[in-house]
């Protein structure tokens, strides 16, 4: 009785690993649908972070932005749509930025390298957003 309940115990804890296994293994996230809504006319990214406009259609996006250099470098800039780079750069000074999205997923605008050493801060501002429906 004693090898029965030890065979049992052996195979649950097989069971058990072969589990965890698949648990812990990652998988990409489905996209989701892109939702419309309000676009932001203006965002200030004092730190990095992401500016989301919620488009959701065909169209060609005008980004007016604008940066503060820190240590001679002024800061990147991504846009992107879904799994798509749009854009991607450095913004010193005051920069046009001219995209075309599909409206499969939402047009995002994130700046990845802050820093701040006084008195220089290194900042990304979106100035101003046009939408032209293609």
């Amino acid at each position: 009785m004693r090898a029965w309940e030890g065979l049992v115990l052996l195979l649950a804890l097989g069971v058990s690993l072969l589990a965890l296994e698949r648990a812990f293994t990652l998988k990409p996230l489905p996209e989701a649908p892109c939702r419309a809504g309000a676009i932001p006319e203006r965002a200030e990214l004092w730190a990095n972070g992401v500016v989301e406009l919620p488009l959701c259609r065909r169209a060609r996006v005008v980004l007016r932005l604008e940066g503060t250099p820190a240590e001679g470098r002024g800061p990147f800039a991504v846009v992107a749509e879904g799994g798509r780079v749009l854009f991607q750069g450095e913004v010193l000074g005051v920069k046009e930025v001219t995209v075309e999205v599909e409206g499969k997923a939402p047009l995002v605008l994130a700046f990845v390298n802050d820093l701040y050493r006084p008195p220089e801060d290194r900042n990304l501002f979106l100035k101003g957003v046009e939408v032209w429906n293609r």
